[in-house]
């Protein structure tokens, strides 16, 4: 295991920086933004994939909810949700591959640049034994860690706040393009990891090195830039990105949504317009059975009466006769 991480991922990661940032004039401080930005492009299709999966979250938020309405019995709600998916081609574990493919880079990552930045005979003589045997690499050992005035192997307080505040910004993106709870401890929950995750990194970023604080801010600035670009103006505003609404539907998943209301309202009229015609006397057999039934028991005293009144007028006839 140790073989893999370290001469197989990290190492090779700290030769490639080292490398850039002689590419860069022994700029460290370019060097660390331009592989950041290096690696996010690399790892760019699986972010684009978990995107994705969180728009479609997005898209089916009216026929979940419909769901969630429709049936109230747990299991058959959830059996419910698995045909969705299968209807509409959705894999629940989209969003969480992409996501455990990428930690493993985005923590040596995190090691090299902890490797690179250290200035003690320690840390200079673990770094030694990671470099290739190259004469171009080992020479730039020490690294020049001065960029813009910030000393890159010293904490910076300026650079906490940059820090904190894209976090902010990258948090409040990925927030609000989940798909929105109804649960109120859930909502209290992502509310509180809103505000929390930023004030997080900022006091970790003044705790270690600039260099490391530097990364998380490239690496934030990155992701508010795909995410931006992936969802289009469009659909973002900045005006929206500072406030608290939820990320507004797409056009698909309005016309999915009017569609499906659209379904809805024909099935119903196309009911209402079979009932008229003889539905009344033939959804029910036993009322309308007994409605001729009674109707025939009419018509039955009807004729009795008739031949009573006959008979009396025929016998008072007869009597007058006697007479």
């Amino acid at each position: 295991m140790s073989f893999i991480w370290n001469d197989l991922l990290v190492n090779p990661m700290i030769n490639a920086l080292i490398t850039m940032s002689n590419a860069m004039l022994d700029n460290f401080g370019l060097a660390i933004i331009a592989f950041t930005i290096f690696i996010r492009l690399i790892t760019f299709p699986l972010t684009i994939k978990q995107l994705r999966t969180t728009r479609a979250m997005q898209e089916m938020q009216p026929q979940m909810q419909e769901i969630q309405k429709k049936y109230k019995d747990p299991k058959r709600r959830q059996q419910e949700m698995m045909k969705l998916y299968r209807d509409v081609g959705f894999n629940p574990l989209g969003c969480l591959l992409p996501f455990a493919v990428q930690i493993p880079i985005w923590i040596a990552l995190f090691h090299v640049i902890r490797y690179t930045v250290g200035t003690t005979p320690e840390a200079l003589l673990d770094l030694s034994r990671r470099l290739y045997d190259w004469g171009y690499i080992t020479e730039s050992v020490p690294l020049s860690s001065n960029f813009i005035g910030i000393d890159l192997a010293e904490r910076s307080i300026p650079l906490a706040i940059l820090v904190a505040a894209a976090t902010f910004y990258q948090q409040k993106l990925s927030t609000a393009t989940r798909p929105q709870v109804k649960d109120d401890r859930q909502a209290a929950t992502n509310k509180m990891m809103l505000y929390m995750m930023p004030l997080l990194f900022g006091w970790f970023t003044m705790t270690v090195p600039s260099g490391l604080g530097l990364y998380w801010f490239t690496t934030s600035v990155v992701a508010i830039l795909q995410a931006y670009l992936y969802y289009k103006p469009d659909n973002i505003t900045w005006r929206w990105l500072v406030s608290m609404e939820a990320l507004p539907p797409s056009a698909k998943a309005r016309q999915r949504a009017a569609a499906s209301s659209g379904d809805g309202r024909g099935a119903a009229a196309g009911k209402r317009a079979e009932t008229p015609q003889g539905a009344t006397a033939s959804a029910d057999p036993v009322a309308a059975g007994a409605a001729d039934g009674s109707s025939s028991q009419s018509a039955a005293a009807r004729r009795r009466r008739r031949r009573r009144r006959r008979r009396g007028r025929s016998g008072g006839a007869r009597s007058e006769r006697g007479d």
